[in-house]
């Protein structure tokens, strides 16, 4: 899966928020630690159908309750001091996300703000809030607490709510493989999160060999149950959604 997000540089004093912009320069490499980004807090419905009907599965990394937070890996003592300092600071980075993470997740009010989940770079140390809605006082105490922290955020607009995509991967997961819209699709997968694309992600492969060609069956595939559940989707085919 490609990250592709906009984020706010380390570099900005006030930590200002910014709108969607376009940065392919996040996958870049720096120094001896290449550029990492993290899917955080997300509730996800990835379910697998193959198989197992209504098996739920995690399409990035859901955040836990704070009591049991997972302990981040501390740089290992062998490196050279370089590297050393590098991961010791990676390390610190990566602390501070995940500590307004848990924040951001005990705040009142969250699950019924406009928050969907939010994407953190350590490399960078900035962390991009996305967001369903108009700004709300919600969001206004996150960029906040973020500014008070000296973590750079950005907004990352979305057109639908965790709420909408949630209810139209139900609608799909109730329509068997063979079937109405999945005449000729196995359904493997459906995915409501997703860090470059806005919809809902259906995982599977085609029964038969379509007669006008693969794109043109993803496009038709992907418009048809567009239509039906009201959300974008986009056709991944091959299985389970890549994370």
């Amino acid at each position: 899966m490609t990250f592709d997000e906009d984020a706010v540089s380390p570099a900005d004093p006030d930590g200002s928020v910014r709108s969607d912009e376009s940065s392919a320069d996040l996958m870049s490499g720096s120094g001896p630690v290449r550029r990492r980004l993290l899917l955080t807090s997300a509730v996800v419905a990835l379910t697998a159908i193959a198989g197992i009907t209504g098996m739920h599965a995690a399409a990035a990394a859901v955040s836990e309750p704070a009591a049991s937070k997972p302990a981040v890996d501390k740089p290992h003592p062998m490196a050279s001091s370089y590297d050393l300092a590098s991961e010791e600071a990676l390390w610190r980075r990566q602390e501070l996300l995940s500590d307004l993470n848990y924040w951001i997740e005990a705040l009142p009010g969250i699950k019924t703000s406009g928050f969907s989940f939010t994407i953190v770079d350590p490399d960078a140390g900035s962390a991009i809030l996305v967001w369903h809605g108009p700004p709300d006082a919600v969001q206004r105490q996150i960029v906040d607490e973020a500014r008070r922290r000296r973590i750079p955020i950005s907004i990352q607009q979305r057109n639908y709510s965790r709420d909408d995509l949630e209810q139209a991967a139900k609608q799909l997961i109730s329509i068997d493989s063979g079937t109405g819209v999945f005449q000729n699709f196995k359904v493997g997968s459906v995915g409501t999160i997703d860090i470059d694309f806005d919809g809902v992600t259906v995982g599977g492969d085609y029964i038969h060999p379509p007669a006008e060609g693969i794109p043109a069956a993803d496009a038709a595939l992907a418009q048809a149950l567009a239509a039906k559940t009201g959300v974008a989707i986009r056709i991944e085919r091959g299985g389970i959604v890549p994370l």
